[in-house]
Formats: structure tokens, C-alpha cells, sequence
């Protein structure tokens, strides 16, 4: 795969190209799941987004867009499953106690909102790729595997590429692909900054490169979390994914052949994928998966979506917010939009809801329960 090249938002340095060091493992390439799920794999996903983030930093400390990605949003099968995987296997931490109708599943300060089909017949939610979270320990997820397995024996629950100590990919009761990284992956990192790591100063070799909060870190802002989102797009459509993202939003958006990866907060990417094997089912699957993001320039952005008459109230969430005028927007403090936009053209290329907050929210940077397990 040829080097990528950085798109840096407007509010970034000028871009520059990554490491020519960067080298796609062609054993771990796109593949297809028995879900329809495609996924670049583990390996990759990981070398993408720390390459990214190294070179987004080396570039800019603004983050400009999106400073954080709070939480996903999915619809399940029943919450019984899913508590069984999500909590009892993966070890999140529930927010409340048994719902059968919804819940919130937490890892380090970011979320899983998941909410039970309605109605008989609704299709559990599906993400076109993959979900990569960091966890605390693979070696307790692995201990709980035969319970899992016991348990979720039936729904489409599975364990695959299980040869590394530090790595692990399984897929959930409903076919969503999770990557799993454990929050040691990069412990043994080789230092490529000598002189910041014997600094006699803590936060410059916390923040260098093998630091604890340093570029190449799976983990986000030093813990668990959800580290990244790929989607799967249609062959032809991720140049003007990425001029979307950072035109109308403002991310720092890293490219390659076929890839787009924003950034969506201190070492937390959407990462956008080319595939031919992407169905119309698949995609069919992803509509209503939701982002909830957090940005700095709240009314700039919504003028720019409101031009093209993207913001869009969502009918499911109208217990929590609208947003038809700009003065529902202030009320709530929120506003969405899920068409993705070819900006020349203007037709619709991809669909994922974007549930948009001000830094002002008071939701911003919340602190959830959360227990490693």
C-alpha cells in the first residue's frame, strides 16, 4: 500500500506525508465475515490509526472538528444478550441495572448505548466493519471464553484470530466484528525520541514517543475505550468522504488508497475503508447506528450542514432533543445530521448519524462508572 497522505483540516498545519515506514501486513488484508461484515483485520486497523495519530500530532495539537467521540449507539437483539457478551465476557461496566428495554455499557470514560429491537421483526444494528476497543486484560476476556461460548451458543458469537497474546477478534451475538487490543500492546514500544524520554521533565517523556501518553497508544487518553470505528464505503466515494469531513466538520483527516481516517478525538478515529464486497444488506444494516461527538464550533458547523440541509431531527431520540430551528439547537445543546455528502455534486454517498454537542454540553468529558474487569 503506497504511503498515505495527510488531508489536514483548515484548522491544522499544512499537511505532510506518513512515515515511509508504514507498511500494510498482506496477510491480514480485507477480508469478508461469515456477518457480510468487511474488515481490513486487527493488524492493519492498529498500524492505520497510530499512524495517524503520530502524524496528526506532529503536525498540530488542535483537534479542530470533533474533540470526542462519547459514545456509539446500536440496537440488539434483547438486552439479556447483550449483557452476556458486552458485560459478563468483555467486562464493561453496566450504568444502571438490568433494563430489558436499554442500557449503557461503559469502557474507560467512553460508551456502548444499547437498546433492545422494539419491534418483532426489526434487525439488530450492524456496523459495515469493525469496532476496535482496548480493553484492560485479553487474559481475563480469554479466561470468560468457555462461558461465553456456553451461553451464547446459537447467535453469531465467535472467536477468531486468537495467535496473539495481545490481540483478539470476536464477533457479537448480532455479527458486529470487535477487534480487541489489550491496553499493554504498546508497553513495549522502541523509543524513537531518546532525548524526550530521559527528560528530566515528566510530562515531556509522558508524552513522547513509548510514553504513557504517547501518539502510538492504543489506549485513549491513557485507558480502555473505544479506539476506533471502521466503515466499510462504496469503491469511488472515500475522496469525498474525506473532503466532507474536512471541509463541512473540520477533522484532521489522514488518507491512502481506499482509506479516509478522521479523527475524532485524542487517539479515537472513524476510519473510513474502500471495499467490493460491501453489500446492500450491509449497509442496509448500519442505518440508525449512531455517533454521539463533541465540537468546538457549534453554530459555524451547523450553518455549514443546515446549508445543504443536512440537520436532521430523529424521530427515536425526540425525548432528547430536536433540532428543526437553531433555537432548538441551543435549547438541547445538540443537533444531528447522517447524510454523507459528495460536496460537488451533492448526492449522498454514505449514511451515519452524527448526535453533534458544544464543548459547553454538560455532558462534555462526563466521567461514567466503570470498573476494569
Amino acid at each position: 500500500m503506497a504511503s498515505l497522505n495527510c488531508f489536514a483540516s483548515s484548522f491544522a498545519t499544512p499537511s505532510a506525508s506518513l512515515s515511509s515506514s508504514f507498511i500494510v501486513a498482506t496477510t491480514d488484508a480485507c477480508s469478508m465475515t461469515a456477518t457480510d461484515a468487511t474488515t481490513l483485520g486487527s493488524r492493519v486497523l492498529r498500524s492505520l490509526v497510530q499512524e495517524a495519530s503520530i502524524n496528526t500530532q506532529a503536525q498540530s495539537l488542535d483537534l479542530g472538528g470533533i474533540v470526542w467521540l462519547e459514545h456509539l449507539n446500536l440496537v440488539v437483539g434483547d438486552m439479556s444478550t447483550a449483557t452476556k457478551f458486552y458485560v459478563d465476557f468483555l467486562g464493561m461496566t453496566p450504568e444502571r441495572d438490568a433494563n430489558p428495554k436499554s442500557n449503557h455499557f461503559n469502557l474507560g470514560q467512553q460508551q456502548l448505548h444499547l437498546a433492545a429491537a422494539e419491534h418483532d421483526g426489526d434487525s439488530p444494528q450492524r456496523v459495515t466493519g469493525s469496532i476496535g476497543l482496548t480493553v484492560p486484560s485479553l487474559q481475563s476476556i480469554r479466561s470468560r471464553l468457555p462461558r461465553a461460548k456456553s451461553e451464547l451458543k446459537g447467535s453469531l458469537f465467535t472467536v477468531e484470530g486468537d495467535d496473539d497474546a495481545n490481540v483478539l477478534t470476536v464477533t457479537c451475538p448480532w455479527g458486529n466484528v470487535i477487534h480487541l487490543y489489550d491496553i499493554s500492546i504498546d508497553d513495549e514500544h522502541q523509543c524513537t525520541d531518546a532525548a524526550s524520554q530521559s527528560s528530566s521533565k515528566k510530562m515531556v517523556v509522558f508524552h513522547s514517543s513509548g510514553g504513557v501518553y504517547g501518539p502510538h497508544r492504543m489506549a485513549v487518553r491513557g485507558q480502555p475505550g473505544i479506539r476506533y470505528v471502521e466503515i466499510a464505503c462504496r469503491k469511488g466515494t472515500i475522496d469525498s468522504i474525506a473532503e466532507f469531513y474536512k471541509e463541512l466538520i473540520g477533522c484532521h483527516v489522514t488518507r491512502t488508497k481506499g482509506v479516509a481516517i478522521v479523527c475524532v478525538g485524542p487517539g479515537v478515529h472513524l476510519t473510513f475503508v474502500e471495499s467490493e464486497q460491501l453489500t446492500e444488506n450491509s449497509v442496509k444494516r448500519m442505518e440508525g447506528v449512531h455517533a454521539c461527538i463533541y465540537i468546538p464550533n457549534f453554530q459555524r458547523t451547523y450553518n455549514l450542514l443546515k446549508e445543504r440541509n443536512l440537520v436532521w431531527t430523529n424521530p427515536r431520540f425526540m425525548h432528547l432533543d430536536s433540532c428543526e430551528t437553531w433555537e432548538e439547537c441551543l435549547s438541547s445543546r445538540t443537533f444531528r445530521f447522517k447524510d454523507i455528502l459528495d460536496l460537488e455534486t451533492g448526492e449522498k454517498i454514505l449514511e451515519l448519524e452524527h448526535e453533534t454537542r458544544p464543548m459547553l454540553h454538560g455532558q462534555y468529558m462526563k466521567v461514567p462508572p466503570y470498573i476494569p474487569n
